[in-house]
């Protein structure tokens, strides 16, 4: 993808270690003339899981007349003080269910749903969703985290069904889902055993990359930290 000073990028989830390190990166290499950040609790507020909240911000960039040629959302859920990821059928538990969903799918689809309209469409522009490899249903071996893998299966679901609508509307916006990797962030950190794992600095330049990298046809593809296809 080749990179102009006039674009205009939006980071959502700017409060936490991925997105804040996203934001660092893209201040430090001005390749926006303009950059949006959105968490619940830092820069602008915004809550995907209230879509209220994303029309009210959708309404302040129309009305600023802003074309977005980078979007990354990094918002996601894998546990709190109240759940944890589930070992067995018999943890699954209705309320971290419907969490899951709502901050790991339906929060995302929301995003799409009112950012993608003010996305770039005459020139390559990109619409990254972070997801996660356990959402691929091929390459469940292991089982466990029931929520956590069917509610990134589901985003892959959302990434991929919006790429194929826009494709036919011959629109040059990329919709991605970003396997990462381990990285350590508070999301992660119970659940790592090992020294096997990036920061989220590292993590951050690995999205750009791969960003950087991508074409047209790559729309609606799920891929990992180094660009690499994973099947659904």
């Amino acid at each position: 993808m080749n990179k102009k000073h006039s674009y205009a990028a939006i980071i959502i989830g700017s409060g936490g270690g991925i997105g804040l390190s996203l934001k660092q990166e893209l201040s430090l290499r001005k390749d926006y003339y303009q950059l949006f950040c959105y968490s619940k609790s830092h820069d602008i507020i915004l809550d995907i899981t209230d879509e209220k909240q994303i029309l009210k911000a959708v309404q302040e960039l129309k009305q600023q007349d802003i074309k977005i040629n980078l979007l990354i959302n990094t918002i996601g859920y894998l546990h709190d003080k109240e759940f944890s990821t589930e070992k067995k059928i018999s943890e699954i538990n209705n309320n971290y269910l419907i969490n899951s969903f709502k901050i790991n799918a339906i929060g995302h689809a929301l995003v799409i749903k009112h950012f993608a309209p003010l996305m770039n469409h005459k020139n390559i522009s990109v619409l990254a969703c972070l997801s996660a490899r356990v959402g691929s249903i091929s390459d469940n071996y292991l089982g466990g985290w029931f929520g956590y893998r069917a509610s990134k299966a589901a985003l892959n679901q959302i990434v991929r069904s919006a790429s194929l609508e826009f494709g036919r509307k011959k629109s040059k916006l990329i919709f991605i889902a970003i396997h990462l990797g381990t990285v350590l962030t508070k999301l992660s950190k119970p659940f790592i055993k090992n020294k096997n794992y990036f920061t989220a600095s590292l993590s951050a330049n690995h999205i750009l990359k791969v960003i950087s990298n991508l074409k047209i046809e790559d729309s609606g593809n799920f891929v990992d930290y180094q660009g690499k296809k994973i099947p659904y």
